[in-house]
């Protein structure tokens, strides 16, 4: 137990992924499914984070609630303010909170543009849903250690943004009816891990998306992750879209008209 925290501190402090070493039946650079993966290392090192005082501020509050490391939350708190100045009446969609660390983040950046937005929150609670084929790793019920209670206390105890609602069960096909038809939105962060999962709730949102909104694919790029990174290469010539592989573990997508 010790260990698996300092491996946390670790990872929550460098974003360098000490639990899922990039190797692959004993190679540093492999291919899975046509696929190519091998040791990255990023040389830029900008920080911007370290100098945002608000952010840091939650995010010492929220990182034992997430897997997702500070540059990805970084991000997605950039995207949030980003979606705000787009159209600060369009929805947020996150998939995939688990803890409710990401929400909790986004959540913050609402509050602090004094937004009334809506932040829909949907997960099983029951861990990861619709693994199959083209994931090369996960089998399902994955990350199960949750529940809607503990996102719940993290948004009233230590955020404290009213506008969210959690939308519990598989999305979109158990909760999607609970949105009302009309909705549009500004920001999608899918992080289900999955192949089948991700296509689905991409499918739901992309017509509902504003013309400039964007959608975050968590663990795009991850070897443990391979069906998500099949998926958004699958959309990389689509016109109606740009593609952005970022190398901190987002794939950002945003619509274009």
């Amino acid at each position: 137990m010790i260990i698996k925290k300092i491996i946390r501190i670790l990872f929550n402090n460098t974003g360098i992924y000490i639990s899922k070493r990039p190797t692959y039946k004993g190679k540093a650079n492999f291919s899975i499914d046509g696929v190519y993966y091998g040791l990255s290392f990023p040389s830029a090192n900008y920080t911007p984070w370290q100098g945002d005082e608000f952010f840091m501020k939650i995010y010492s509050q929220i990182k034992n609630n997430t897997l997702v490391d500070i540059y990805r939350c970084y991000e997605l708190w950039q995207l949030v303010q980003k979606a705000q100045s787009l159209n600060s009446s369009a929805a947020i969609l996150e998939v995939g909170v688990w803890r409710g660390g990401t929400a909790g983040i986004m959540a913050q950046q609402l509050s602090n543009f004094n937004s009334k937005t809506t932040l829909y929150l949907a997960d099983t609670f029951k861990g990861v849903a619709k693994a199959g084929a083209n994931d090369s790793f996960y089998r399902g019920g994955e990350h199960n250690d949750t529940s809607e209670q503990i996102v719940e206390d993290l948004l009233k105890l230590k955020v404290k943004y009213p506008y969210y609602k959690i939308l519990k069960g598989i999305f979109p096909e158990d909760t999607a009816h609970e949105i009302k038809a009309e909705e549009k939105f500004a920001l999608c962060h899918i992080d289900v891990d999955v192949y089948d999962s991700a296509k689905d709730i991409l499918e739901w949102v992309w017509d509902k998306l504003i013309p400039g909104g964007v959608v975050v694919f968590d663990d795009y790029g991850f070897h443990s992750c391979t069906g998500v990174t099949k998926l958004v290469e699958q959309y990389r010539n689509y016109i109606d879209r740009q593609i952005i592989h970022n190398l901190n573990g987002h794939a950002i997508m945003i619509k274009l008209n």
